[in-house]
């Protein structure tokens, strides 16, 4: 099995700006009338190459550089014809730029953030925001000073499983929400992990993955109020959790579990139910179900169980089942969309900075809780709703 970087290198070939193609797909870039929106990547590992590969793609936009000191990084922006930066000192000074992706390791999201910000660049910085709060914060602080936009990159509030479930509850199709259960579960392999900061804390499953799920379910139910969890590193023995259980309520009233882990053998997880990274195999299984009084939904098969008839009132009653349909388009290529009309002033970042140093917190909060063996409570009176 490819190790994860091998395996999109394999998927991405660069012959030209003409020949762009991922996985056998040929992607063409398109010309547009209207000024694009310079913007350079800053990190090109795994996720930095799929936004150079949306940029490329994308008529809106235009890749203004890539910074990273791997020599492969070289080598990638000869084939996008860009500029390459091994430093981001040179690529502030020279850099003929009006945004950029920082898609690099979490701890360096906000100096790196800081750094551009006080340059003037609009920033689209990858989840999670930083790597603990009081760095989110100053970075925060710096954007408003230095008067840029910000989006977080939580890029699934841009899936359009999750668009058409937000439709699904405004609506009111379920009733009243009462419960939702999640599971994020896969096998990583040994691979993955001979890169050394994904064996030390911050590098398992809580901050990588299951920080997606927790901002999914805030962005569907609100702010959550308390939370419980439990956490075990027994499958591999490193100094990260391996496996995490956790119970949350919500402000609302819903109440919630999930269960992470990245070392069963599962198809129950987020990307490979919606088939979002073309790097893991698509099984088509449910990841969220969310019970409501009216009805149920499986996520993301779209399916929806109520009871038959106007009548219908419990147990003893015919219940049957339907598909809402939904049309799937690449996340982040929507993503790199909205970040262009942020940009250019014509939107609101649809994840905040404030919105995101929100999910980091609950998510910091499953170590917190897990070493205590007690409640986590959180406060958001007086804090911006983002």
């Amino acid at each position: 099995m490819l190790h994860e970087e091998e395996a999109y290198r394999e998927g991405l070939q660069i012959e030209d700006l003409n020949h762009v193609t991922l996985n056998g797909r040929k992607i063409v870039p398109m010309t547009t009338d209207d000024a694009p929106v310079r913007i350079a990547v800053i990190g090109a590992g795994l996720i930095g190459r799929r936004h150079i590969q949306h940029i490329l793609a994308e008529p809106r936009c235009r890749l203004a550089g890539i910074v990273d000191p791997d020599p492969n990084a070289r080598r990638l922006a000869q084939q996008a014809q860009t500029t390459y930066y091994a430093e981001i000192d040179a690529f502030l000074k020279a850099a003929d730029a009006e945004a950029a992706i920082i898609s690099t390791p979490n701890d360096t999201h906000a100096p790196l953030g800081i750094q551009c910000a006080q340059a003037g660049l609009h920033l689209l910085v990858e989840k999670p925001l930083a790597a603990d709060l009081r760095s989110g914060a100053a970075l925060i602080e710096q954007t408003v000073k230095s008067s840029i936009q910000i989006l977080v990159g939580h890029h699934r509030r841009f899936n359009p499983y999750i668009e058409a479930t937000r439709r699904i509850l405004e609506a009111g199709t379920l009733g009243t929400v009462t419960a939702v259960n999640a599971l994020w579960t896969t096998l990583k392999p040994d691979g993955y992990f001979d890169v050394a900061w994904r064996r030390r804390p911050g590098g398992g499953p809580v901050l990588i993955n299951l920080i997606h799920d927790i901002d999914c379910l805030r962005y569907l139910f609100g702010d959550i109020e308390r939370l419980y969890a439990e956490s075990s590193s027994g499958v591999r023995g490193f100094a990260v959790e391996d496996t995490a259980a956790l119970v949350l309520r919500f402000c609302s009233g819903v109440l919630a579990t999930i269960v992470t882990s990245d070392a069963a053998a599962s198809p129950y997880n987020f990307e490979s139910a919606t088939g979002e990274n073309p790097l893991l195999h698509a099984a088509a299984q449910d990841c969220y179900r969310i019970f409501g009084t009216r009805a149920t939904l499986s996520f993301p098969d779209m399916t929806l169980w109520d009871y038959e008839g106007a009548d219908g009132q419990g147990w003893s009653d015919p219940i049957a089942s339907r598909r809402c349909p939904v049309e799937f388009a690449p996340p982040l290529e929507r993503q790199l969309r909205h970040f262009c009309d942020v940009v250019r002033g014509n939107t609101a970042p649809r994840c905040s900075a404030e919105d995101a140093l929100k999910t980091l917190t609950v998510t910091l909060a499953v170590g917190e809780a897990a070493r205590k063996g007690a409640p986590i409570t959180f406060d958001w009176a007086g804090l911006p709703d983002g």
